[in-house]
């Protein structure tokens, strides 16, 4: 290893620029090389961050024994082949997050980068920034921790949706690998125990989950991971303790943390040190410097761990028999003696009432299907012509199946079936097993309609039914 540490940076797009940037503040190591397949993109790169060589070919950029070190900054779908090349060829990585796409891809990081007697660490950025040494300091003067919110919502699928961008690429996009890493690392850090998945609420556009808001358990404690393309929120993670919470506001680069305490709120600001790549960056080449094998704050272990935590979401998000089971089960047991248009009445009165749960307007409809009557509609002030006709096609789903049109959704049933629109919030009402009528909402996301129309039935008819909680539409 040299001196002054010789950087290879793989890939040059907008985070290797913002990498480049940083490392021009670090007097211990200088970018010697970078590589691009695409020669107008290298030449590009190297009029703002000068380097030594521009290569074309990754694999030629990783003979070269003047590198000491690199900064893996391709799409997360080439993280796993290029970090085994470079490990294998004894080169230390720095790997952009999420370092792997699964848990299992990273295990095998682990193995190769151990065999190999080489350096690999997950550019995971919160944790060497100034403040979160700061954070884990007070989180010990809090008590027992139990439960952790992480949210990292972006509105930006306007901007990616059809420019090819990876992240709308189903391989190896979607928010959950995007920002919902960062909510993860906190998790991880903060909560052990094994980890299980208690509730997941999604959107999916294209084959990309666009917003996930999973519930989890790790350990003792609950956890929440919220991640999105299609929205934007407050972006936090909040700690919860026996005595008091910390809130970490811009989870994904922070600068400050908020104590709760005994009635008592503190701000603490730290600032970045030039900015939020320039931690990692020290904190790697001090670990290259000691031959070190990972970091004592980013493990190969915590990218494991991670990357499972990832997987479990993931795992939400794939039906099954016991699924559909659920489904109908609550067709089962919400049936009615009898149907009449009082009890349309009262029902669809119960719908509007419980919609003050949640955050959007709705349409309801329930029609008798003897005749085709409309026993009851409503629409609030947001809602149009379009909700009837979305509860129309959902109502197409419930008379083609036999079950409700969230049913239809997850057993695609209805693939080529342009009548019947894949999504919930149509449900049968049966009496004595004999389809009467069905009731219908548009408006809300992620499935909620189907579970609105399940809450209020639940109500009217005092029973308990399995609630569904995978809705992921």
């Amino acid at each position: 290893m040299h001196e002054i540490i010789n950087w290879g940076i793989l890939g040059a797009g907008n985070i290797a620029h913002r990498f480049a940037e940083s490392l021009k503040h670090d007097e211990n190591s200088r970018l010697y090389a970078i590589a691009a397949r695409n020669p107008d993109k290298a030449k590009a790169f190297v009029q703002n961050n000068p380097a030594d060589k521009i290569y074309l070919d990754y694999e030629e950029m990783l003979q070269d024994d003047e590198i000491d070190a690199i900064y893996l900054a391709l799409p997360h779908g080439l993280h796993y082949e290029w970090t085994i090349r470079s490990l294998n060829h004894h080169k230390p990585v720095l790997c952009e997050k999420p370092a792997m796409l699964n848990a299992k891809q990273m295990e095998e990081v682990k193995e190769c980068a151990l065999k190999n007697q080489c350096l690999f660490m997950e550019a995971m950025k919160p944790r060497f920034v100034p403040v979160y040494p700061l954070l884990k300091e007070k989180a010990k003067e809090m008590g027992l921790i139990t439960k952790v919110e992480a949210s990292l919502c972006n509105d930006m699928l306007s901007y990616i949706a059809g420019t090819g961008s990876y992240h709308m690429q189903s391989s190896q996009g979607g928010c959950l690998l995007d920002g919902g890493i960062y909510c993860a690392t906190y998790l991880e850090d903060f909560l052990e125990g094994d980890i299980s998945l208690d509730l997941l609420r999604g959107d999916v556009y294209n084959g990309v989950d666009v917003y996930l808001n999973a519930g989890l358990m790790i350990g003792e404690s609950p956890a929440t991971l919220e991640c999105a393309f299609d929205r934007g929120r407050e972006r936090k993670a909040v700690l919860y303790f026996e005595n008091g919470k910390i809130e970490i506001p811009e989870l994904h680069r922070p600068e400050k943390i908020i104590v709760c305490k005994d009635n008592h709120e503190e701000e603490l600001v730290m600032p970045y040190v030039y900015d939020d790549f320039y931690g990692e960056i020290v904190h790697f080449e001090t670990c290259l410097r000691q031959g070190l094998l990972q970091s004592d704050v980013m493990s190969l272990d915590d990218s494991i761990r991670c990357a499972k935590i990832l997987d479990t979401i993931r795992s939400g998000m794939i039906y099954d028999q016991n699924d559909q089971d659920i489904l109908i089960e609550q067709e089962t047991i919400l049936q009615y003696e009898s149907f009449s248009c009082n009890d349309a009445l009262e029902l669809g009165n119960r719908i509007i009432k419980n919609q003050k749960r949640y955050d959007r307007e709705i349409a309801v409809s329930i029609i008798r299907e003897s005749d085709g009557l409309t026993m009851f509609q409503f629409a609030m002030d947001s809602k149009n012509e379009k909700n009837i006709g979305y509860m129309a096609a959902k109502r197409n789903a419930v008379l083609k199946t036999g079950h409700s049109s969230l049913y239809s959704a997850i057993t695609k049933k209805n693939d080529d079936d342009k009548d019947c629109l894949n999504s919930a919030g149509a449900f049968p009402i049966y009496v004595n097993h004999q389809h009467v009528a069905t009731v219908m909402v548009s408006g809300l996301h992620e499935g909620l309609d189907h579970e609105l129309i399940i809450r209020s039935l639940s109500e009217v008819l005092d029973k308990d039914v399995p609630e569904f909680r995978k809705l992921m539409l």
